[in-house]
Order: structure tokens, then sequence, then C-alpha cells
């Protein structure tokens, strides 16, 4: 394929260049980066539209490494595929079709993006990623440019429902050229990794004191936040304008320009910031698995409405009418009643042990993915509920027994 394809011609003077004006995109240091492929850029991942205002911002053409399910829909895969050249990967799981492909892209002198978190942040705080990708840098032999994007999480943070005012800033932080990394141990280059793309945007705005803003910047918060930090409340929180309520206990806060949570009523026990009130309730939510009996609902039912089946190379709808139940050690998906035909016929629930899970994800429009006895399941919920605290649990889940399902595996 063409260095530069058609449409990306066509799209960076007019589109891109929208995008880049709509944001208040600003570069820094891009001096450093090579005139010309092959070379990969690594970046933090905070906004939807990351790869399109890096992609906007350079005269060079990047082939992003994206999500595979993108490419079970028809029209997108022709989009991603054919007139952009992307590379599917599919998130949670190895592929090694996907290095094949990224080093196939560099022996043609092209250029290759990713997001090594591999998702987007929920809180402004780094994801984290393993070592495997510092394997996989130098592996490729190729130079690697490190960018942060800083800002962007603020402009319309993920659980968000609206956008905020303010800008972000495109800054290239370090190149690591072939030979210098060829001289390091994989744990050097990991750390280099993890101190250049770990960016916290809660420390960023600390030192520069920003504001974004928006009347309704706080709406959304439902889909990160699960537990009251007062009153312990399970899926009691809502928001409303720059707003944030327990509807259980009297805790309300206001989100301020700068993302601190300015407090108006009720005991907030100590909290004072978004990830500060995430990496709290992160901490309980394995305190309350462990203490609930092994088919004990954790929280209040979801309503679902939307319940895929990956079936080759497309998504089958199974149902847009469900509850979602999470329980400690599985998922329960249960129907109004008794389904009458296809693939769950005579079934009104079905259950998905974390045992016989091998990954999970959150996708695009908070849409829970995940692969169950080696078959792929997704799963949305209403937009005022956390689908977060499915896929933390599960983590927590995989932390504990993980290693003893591979022991069994292995015996």
């Amino acid at each position: 394929m063409s260095k530069t394809p058609f449409f990306i011609r066509l799209a960076r003077p007019t589109y891109g260049k929208w995008l880049l004006l709509r944001h208040r995109v600003r570069t820094a240091d891009y001096g450093k980066i090579p005139k010309e492929g092959p070379f990969l850029i690594l970046s933090n991942h905070a906004h939807v539209y990351d790869p399109f205002l890096i992609s906007s911002s350079l005269p060079i053409h990047v082939r992003w490494v994206a999500g595979a399910y993108l490419f079970k829909n028809q029209v997108v895969r022709l989009l991603l595929g054919r007139w952009i050249g992307g590379i599917a990967k599919q998130q949670g799981r190895s592929d090694l079709q996907t290095i094949r492909d990224i080093s196939a892209a560099f022996k043609q002198g092209e250029v290759v993006g990713l997001f090594p978190e591999g998702t987007r942040t929920w809180d402004g705080e780094p994801y984290g990623f393993d070592v495997a990708t510092a394997k996989l840098v130098r592996l490729f032999n190729v130079p690697v440019v490190l960018l942060n994007l800083e800002g962007a999480y603020a402009l319309k943070p993920r659980w968000a429902r609206f956008a905020r005012k303010g800008y972000m800033t495109i800054r290239v932080v370090r190149i690591l050229m072939p030979d210098e990394m060829k001289a390091m141990k994989v744990a050097q280059i990991m750390q280099v990794l993890e101190d250049t793309l770990g960016f916290s945007h809660t420390k960023w705005e600390a030192e520069h004191r920003i504001p974004y803003v928006s009347p309704r910047k706080a709406v959304g918060l439902e889909k990160l936040l699960y537990l009251c930090p007062s009153c312990g409340g399970r899926s009691s929180i809502h928001a409303k304008g720059d707003r944030v309520f327990c509807d259980a206990c009297d805790l309300h806060f206001k989100l301020d320009p700068y993302d601190d949570l300015v407090l108006i009523s009720g005991n907030p026990n100590g909290i004072a910031s978004i990830p500060a009130w995430h990496a709290w309730e992160r901490a309980q939510l394995g305190t309350i698995g462990a203490t609930h009996t092994a088919e004990s609902p954790l929280f209040p039912p979801d309503r679902g409405i939307l319940f895929q089946h990956g079936v080759a190379s497309r998504l089958l709808t199974l149902s847009k009418r469900f509850s979602l139940t999470l329980e400690p050690a599985r998922l329960v998906v249960k129907f109004p009643k008794v389904v009458s035909s296809g693939i769950l016929q005579g079934l009104q629930s079905i259950i998905f042990d974390f045992s016989r899970m091998q990954s999970m994800i959150i996708n695009a429009k908070g849409t829970v993915e995940f692969f169950h006895d080696d078959e792929l399941w997704r799963i949305r919920i209403v937009g005022d509920r956390s689908i977060v605290k499915y896929v933390e649990l599960f983590t927590d889940w995989k932390k504990l027994h993980g290693n003893e399902d591979s022991k069994e595996e292995r015996a």
C-alpha cells in the first residue's frame, strides 16, 4: 500500500485540521521525530480521539494498532483496514498475528503507533502495561518515539458524557534508538517506558493548574464510581451538572475546574479527588468479594442493553433486554423469560465463571468484552451504572487464582 493512503491525504488537511483546532491541540519537541519510517510511536492513552489527533499533527502516515472488535463491523473494517491501514489486535490476549503485521509494516518502511496500556485511563492515572512491551520494542529494532498527551484526559474523561473547554499538548518526551536499546537490559527498557509513558494527569494538573470548564463536567461519573466512601453504599452514586451525590446518604461534592472534589456535605473519609476515590473503592472491592458467599450478588443487578456473541468475524446480537449481576467469582445474565429460539433457546439465565474466562476488557461505549471457554462475548449495561467494577473484580480474582489454574492445566 501507499505510504500515505489517498483517504489520509484527503482527510488530514480537512477533518484532521478541524480536529486539532476543535481540541486546541499544541505540539512540543516535534523536531526530534524522524523524518521518515520505519519507527514506532508509543503513547499514554487518555482520549477517544488520541490516534486521530496524533496522526493529524504529523506529516507522515501512522498505521495504528486498534481493537479487533472494531474490525467486526464491515463498514469500519473497510475504513480501518483498507483505507487507513489499521492493524487489528485482540485486546486482553496475546496475538502473534499482530506482531507479524507490525513487523511487515516496518519492513516496508512504515510508521506504526500503539498504546501500550491497551485501553484508555478511567481516572487520569497510568493504567500500566507488562514487560512484553519492552521485549517487543527491542525485537522490532526501529526507533521508538515516546509521547505524552498532556491534558487529553481532562478534555473529556472516559466516563464523561460531555466535553470540557481546555487544551491539550502532544509532547515528544524521548526517542529510543535501536543501538541504545540493544545496550540495555529488558528491565531497563521497561523502566524507561514506565517513567515516560506512566503519565499522571493528577500530578500534571497539580503543577500546571489549568482549568477545564463545563457546567456538566461531573455527568457520567457513575460509570466509574460504584462505592460510597461515606456510607459504603453500592451503586448509589449519581452525578448532575458539576455535582456528585450518594443516594443512600448526605455525601455531596462539587467537581471544580481542576477536577478536585470540593465537599458540600457528608463525611468523605479523606477522599478529595476522583483518582483517590477510585483507588479506595478498588481496594474495598476485593474485601467485599472475599466476604461474600460464592453465589451472593455483590451489587444490585444492572440493566443490560446489549448482549452479543462473537461468531467467526462478526458479532451476533442475542438480546437487548436482560439483567447483569456480579458475584464473587462469576457474572450472571438473566432474561425476562425463557428464550424461545436461537443459541440460548430454553435458557432464562447464563452463567460466566471467572475460572473459565481467559480475559476481560472494556472497549467502546463501555462495553465489556471477554473470552469464556475461548468464545467471545460482549455485554453493555445502562450508562448510569458502573461497568468498571466487573473488570476490576475479575482482575482481582485472576491475581488470586490465575496461578492455580495454570498449575491445574499443566498437571
